[in-house]
Formats: structure tokens, C-alpha cells, sequence
């Protein structure tokens, strides 16, 4: 078989040089001879000569190999998850991507395991330390007017009772619909968040946290020792109530959940 193919191409490229001259050979016109040297060592290389009836001659070599493999442009990486890098984002004012830094950071510092996993347990927040939490709320704070920020959600979370719906409303993570019975839905990530800061956007907006494993994560993370100092402030201020204000335990009864919320089926999609 590759005896023939050599034929084949030797046989088709003496017509060639052949034909050049007009479809034969004329008088006064050089005769062509060509000569194929194989090497049996390898059937990848073939070289011929053109002879002619002078003193020159001239040689060409043809080699066919496999072609070499073009590897595909390496896809761009994303930056590597810093504190440096955060900053930056959010002095830019680019909240989008500071709120996935944010989440890419969590799981760099949770171990291991959601490094491996791609996010983050509820159990895995221990192992966060409460200096570099701090060092992200901070981040958030210093860029946002004190608006966003781990800190400021726990706030606004204790201010809602602990209660999630409450606090899902307040933050703006919910929205409210164009009904005749008052009515919310979860807001669909990332379309319907507000990635600017404004005189709308909700205090505690960002950073967003993924509940749609539940809500353990995020009570970890705003229970997390880092925040508890804030919080005890929080408490004190909330204990200063003056005592002619005439109110009693009882008078919680206005305090209580409306209905809607009461019968609000948690699951949360972001």
C-alpha cells in the first residue's frame, strides 16, 4: 500500500514537470528524469531529484509528518480572591462583581473541603476567622457609607426578630407584588438585585448569600463571633427604652407576623 501511494505521488509529479514544457518534450529542451530515494527506516520522509541533460541538478525534499496538535488559547482565569481585590471592586463601585468576590473569598477561607466543593456549609463558618470577616465587613462599609456590610445585615436581622421573611423584605431581597392582597415574592438572581447604590436600595442590601440550601449558612455567618461586638452595642441601645413610654409585654400582640408572612413557604433561590 505505501509502495503504491509513493508511485502514485512519484508518477504524477513527473507528468507534472513533464507537462510544464507544453505537454511533451521539445528539441533543445532539457530531458527530466526523476529519481525517488526512500528511506526504509521511516515511511514518512521522501525525496526525489531532477536530473537534466546539463551539469546542474537540482534536489527537493518532502516531508509529511503528523500534524502537530494546536493546543486551544488557555480560557482567561478569573483573579484569584483577595482582600486587595475586593477593595478594588468596590471603590470602583462594581458591587456585582465585589458580591462574587465576596463569595468566592468565603470559600477560600472555609477550608479545604469547600474549596473542593465550590461553596460553602453552614458548619464549615467556624473555621472562618473573625479577622478576616471583619476585614470583608469593613471592606463593604468603608465603600457603601456604612449601608452594606455582614454588620450592618445582623442589624437589620435582630432589628427583624431573627425572623428571615422579615428580614428577607427589609433588605430588599424579596419584592413586593402588584396585588390587591399584600404579597411578596423572592427576588430572581442576578436581574432583579440592585447593583448600585442609591437612595432606593435598601440598607443591608448586599452582600448577597446563597439560601437556597436554606438559611443556616447565612445565620451562621451573621452569628458569627466577628459581629457579636456590634450586636452587644445594638442591644444596649435598644435597652434604653424610657419607662413612660407605658408599654407592656402584652402589647406585642401588634408585634406579631401578618398572615401572608405567616403562611409564606421559605425557598429562597439565591
Amino acid at each position: 500500500m505505501a509502495n503504491a501511494s509513493l508511485r502514485s505521488f512519484l508518477l504524477h509529479h513527473h507528468h507534472s514537470f513533464l507537462g510544464s514544457s507544453g505537454g511533451g518534450s521539445h528539441e533543445g529542451s532539457p530531458s527530466v528524469v526523476l529519481k525517488l530515494t526512500a528511506n526504509t527506516s521511516t515511511s514518512t520522509s521522501i525525496s526525489f531529484k531532477l536530473f537534466s541533460n546539463t551539469t546542474s541538478s537540482s534536489s527537493v525534499t518532502t516531508a509529511s509528518s503528523a500534524p502537530t496538535p494546536v493546543s486551544p488559547a488557555a480560557a482567561a482565569s478569573p483573579p484569584l480572591p483577595s482582600l486587595e481585590l475586593l477593595g478594588s471592586q468596590l471603590a470602583e463601585k462594581d458591587y456585582f462583581q465585589a458580591d462574587e468576590t465576596t463569595r468566592a473569598l468565603l470559600i477560600e477561607l472555609a477550608g479545604e473541603s469547600a474549596r473542593r466543593r465550590g461553596y460553602v456549609f453552614f458548619s464549615e463558618v467556624q473555621f472562618i476567622s473573625t479577622e478576616d470577616l471583619q476585614a470583608i465587613d469593613e471592606l463593604w462599609k468603608e465603600h457603601s457609607n456604612g449601608r452594606f456590610g455582614y454588620s450592618v445585615q445582623r442589624r437589620l436581622w435582630e432589628k427583624s426578630r431573627r425572623d428571615f421573611t422579615r428580614f428577607f423584605i427589609r433588605v430588599g431581597w424579596m419584592k413586593k407584588l402588584d396585588t390587591e392582597v399584600e404579597q411578596f415574592n423572592y427576588r430572581a438572581f442576578p436581574d432583579e438585585f440592585m447593583w448600585e447604590l442609591n437612595d432606593d436600595t435598601p440598607e443591608g442590601h448586599l452582600p448577597l448569600t446563597n439560601a437556597l440550601r436554606g438559611t443556616q449558612l447565612l445565620g451562621n455567618i451573621l452569628t458569627h463571633p466577628a459581629f457579636e461586638e456590634s450586636q452587644e452595642e445594638e442591644a444596649m441601645e435598644e435597652n434604653e427604652t424610657p419607662a413612660t413610654t407605658g408599654q407592656s409585654k402584652d402589647d406585642s400582640k401588634g408585634r406579631e407576623r401578618p398572615k401572608f408572612m405567616r403562611d409564606f413557604k421559605p425557598d429562597y433561590s439565591f
